[in-house]
Formats: structure tokens, sequence, C-alpha cells
């Protein structure tokens, strides 16, 4: 579908009250959609007025969602009021400390503080969702020069917690992590059968 209608009805940057009646989406799913970066934004942080979108990257957004590029990254079924769905049991979280301290084995290369852009080349998570757990004190980080430098060890612990591993779209990096961890662990001399996979391709 050709979408550059939209770019004379609409300014160059739009709002989530905006984005949600273009996408046709409810504004829990819009709200959704720009905290996990699936649609790029600018996120202010206030009650009003929070997210200030480019309009062409809604373009990209719709015409991804059209050729079914999506379907992998937003989770079936998560707006929906059936709450009778599957979800990841709690009592498969990987052990976060163990987790931690694998990833930063793999990320030994890197340096211990990185800027945003290695942080998301790193993670393979959106710049917007790292300024997010930013301000949210989920990983720590220091300005210098103007440019934001996140702490690698943060990093590894946020996304190796219980919350950061119930991530709803995690990234394909972190999806891999957890899977070669969790092989690890079963390899290590625990029964194949004790430990559910949680990653499966």
């Amino acid at each position: 579908m050709d979408y550059s209608y939209l770019q004379r009805e609409y300014p160059e940057t739009i709002s989530m009250d905006q984005l949600y009646r273009i996408c046709h989406i409810s504004k829990r799913k819009a709200r959704w959609l720009l905290e996990h970066g699936v649609i790029p934004c600018q996120d202010s942080g206030r009650q009003t007025r929070r997210f200030s979108i480019r309009l062409e990257d809604v373009i990209c957004f719709l015409e991804q969602r059209d050729a079914g590029l999506l379907d992998d990254v937003i989770p079936q079924g998560i707006f929906s009021s059936d709450t009778s769905r599957p979800v990841r049991p709690t009592s498969a979280v990987l052990d976060e400390a163990e987790l931690c301290a694998y990833l930063l084995e793999c990320w030994e290369d890197w340096p211990d503080m990185l800027t945003t852009r290695q942080a998301s080349e790193l993670c393979g998570y959106s710049v917007n969702a790292l300024n997010r757990w930013w301000n949210l004190g989920q990983i720590q980080g220091v300005k210098y020069r103007n440019e934001l430098l996140y702490s690698k060890e943060s990093l590894a612990c946020w996304l190796a917690s219980a919350k950061g591993q119930a991530i709803a779209a995690p990234s394909q990096q972190h999806k891999e992590w957890m899977k070669e961890f969790q092989a690890e662990e079963q390899n290590s001399g625990m029964e194949p059968d004790s430990m559910p996979l949680l990653f499966s391709d």
C-alpha cells in the first residue's frame, strides 16, 4: 500500500494520539510499540505529550507490517483481553548472576563504558530503549562531552535480570545469549529434562 498520502495530511513529527489513529491500533498497543523501540521515537518522560514520532518512521513501520516483517517482533495476543494466553513461567527464569557473568564473558572485547551506538549494536536494542532504561535507572551511564556512556556491566545485569529476561520482544542477540547460556547449563551436568528450554528456533 502507498502511504505517501500521510505526508500530505500530517506534519513531519506526530504524537502518539495521531499514531494510533494512523495505524488503526489501540492506545495500549501504540504505547508498547514506542516503549519497545519497534517504532523509533523521542521519549520526554512527561505525563502528557510524552512521545514525538517522525512520520517517516511510522510509514516505514506500516510498510514492514504489511510485508509481514514484524510478525516475529510483536508477540501475538499481548493486546488481547484474553487472560488465558500462555506466558513464560516465572519458575523458568534463568539464574541472574550466572547469566550476567556469562554475558560479560561474551562481551569481554567490548569497552567497559559503551557509547549509545556501541550499546545498541552490542545488545540489539534500539537507542530509544537504551535511553528509556537509563531514565528508569535500570542501566547506569554517565554524560561525557555531551554523550551518554553506558556501563557494560549494568547493561549485562539488566538483561540478565528477571525483568530483562521477560522483555516482551527480546532482540535476536538477547535470545541467542539466553539459548546458549541455557545449553551450557544443561551440558554442565544438569539433567536435560530438568530445565525446560525457554528459547527454541
